[in-house]
C-alpha cells in the first residue's frame, strides 16, 4: 500500500482508468480519487472507453471519452477495478505511453499488471480498498468523496447483502455516512430506479429464461436487437442476471448478451460453485460468486453451449 500511496502523492498529472462497461464501483472509485488528487493541486482526468450507461448519470460526468491516437500528457496511470490489462480496452496505448502505473482492485483473479499493485481479493469492492488507502495516507474524506466511495461500495455489495461484506466493509460505510451523505437516496438511485421500457424488457427475458440440471442452472439471453425493440441503448440494458439468481433452486445464474461483434456473459453463484473458473475459461475473470467475460466473434448459442457444459462440472 505504501508504494502505491507514494506514486499517487508524487504524481503531477494522472490518467485514471475504470474498466470497460463501467459500473458504479469503478466510476465511484475513479471520481473519488480524481477529486482527491485535484484537491492537492494535481491534474487528474478520468478516461472512459465509451458511453457510460444512463442510470449512472447521477454520479456525475467528470470524465472524458478516450480518443485513440491523441497525445495526452500524464506522468501516472491509475487503473481502478480492472482485473487485467484487457479490461482497459483501447486505452492500453495510453497505459503503455505513460509507462508509470498503479493498479488498485478487489478481484482475486487480478494479474498484478502495473508497476505497483494494491489488490485485495477479500475486499467487497474497489471503493472499500480506496477508502482504506486514503485513510492510511492521512487524507481527509470530504462529504463529496464519501458520496462517491459509498456509491461504489453500496453498488458492488448489492446494498450490503452479498457474502463479500465484512465487518470492515460495514465500518467503512458507517464512517462514510457520518460525513452527512444521503445514503438512502444513493441506494434508491442505484437499485430502485427503472424505466418502464427496461421493466418490459426484463419481463420478456424472464418469460424466455431457460433451466438446466433440474433448475440448478438458469440462463437468460438478450439477443442482438432486443434493446432496440424497447428503445433502450445497449449500454443502458438492465441487470438481467439477477432474474435467474433470485429464483429458488438456482445455484448458477447466467446472463448472455449478444452484441454485433461480441458476446458478454455475466455469471453469479448462489452456492459453492466458483463461477470465476467458467469466466476464466472464456477469457474473463472475477470472483467466486460473481464473474464475467466478453467473447469476441462468437455466437450466443455457441457460448451458451460451452457454459452449460462447464457448469455441469460444478453443479
Amino acid at each position: 500500500m505504501e508504494k502505491v500511496i507514494e506514486k499517487i502523492m508524487s504524481a503531477r498529472s494522472a490518467a485514471i482508468l475504470p474498466h470497460v462497461n463501467e459500473d458504479a464501483d469503478a466510476l465511484g472509485s475513479c471520481f473519488a480519487l480524481a477529486g482527491v488528487m485535484r484537491s492537492m493541486g494535481k491534474k487528474a482526468v478520468v478516461y472512459v472507453n465509451g458511453t457510460v450507461e444512463g442510470r449512472l448519470s447521477f454520479m456525475g460526468s467528470e470524465y472524458e471519452e478516450y480518443v485513440p491516437g491523441k497525445k495526452y500528457e500524464h506522468d501516472l496511470c491509475v487503473c481502478l477495478d480492472c482485473g487485467d490489462l484487457g479490461r482497459i480496452g483501447g486505452r492500453r496505448e495510453l497505459f503503455d505511453a505513460i509507462g508509470n502505473s498503479v493498479n488498485i482492485d478487489h478481484h482475486y483473479t487480478n494479474t498484478n499488471f502495473a508497476d505497483e499493485n494494491y489488490v485485495d481479493g477479500s475486499a467487497s469492492s474497489t471503493g472499500e480498498i480506496l477508502y482504506r488507502l486514503l485513510k492510511n495516507a492521512g487524507i481527509e474524506i470530504t462529504k463529496e468523496t464519501a458520496r462517491r466511495l459509498y456509491t461504489a461500495i453500496c453498488s458492488d455489495t448489492g446494498c450490503f447483502k452479498y457474502s463479500s461484506v465484512s465487518p470492515e466493509t460495514m465500518r467503512a460505510a458507517a464512517e462514510l455516512i457520518e460525513t452527512g451523505i444521503d445514503h438512502a437516496e444513493i441506494a434508491r438511485l442505484l437499485f430502485d430506479c427503472e424505466t418502464l421500457e427496461a421493466a418490459k424488457l426484463k419481463a420478456e427475458a424472464t418469460e424466455k429464461m431457460e433451466s438446466f440440471y433440474g433448475g440448478k442452472l438458469r440462463i437468460v439471453t438478450m439477443p442482438e436487437g432486443m434493446c432496440g425493440r424497447y428503445g433502450i441503448a445497449v449500454e443502458d440494458a438492465p441487470n438481467l442476471v439477477d432474474i435467474p439468481r433470485t429464483i429458488v433452486g438456482t445455484e448458477i445464474a447466467v446472463c448472455i448478451k449478444e452484441l454485433e461483434d461480441e458476446v458478454r456473459v455475466n455469471l453469479r453463484s448462489n452456492g459453492e460453485a466458483d463461477v470465476s473458473i467458467i469466466a476464466a475459461k472464456l477469457g474473463g475473470g472475477g470472483h467466486k460468486k460473481a464473474a464475467g467475460c466478453t467473447v469476441k466473434n462468437a455466437s450466443a448459442d455457441g457460448v451458451k453451449e460451452e457454459i452449460i457444459k462447464e457448469c455441469g462440472y460444478l453443479i
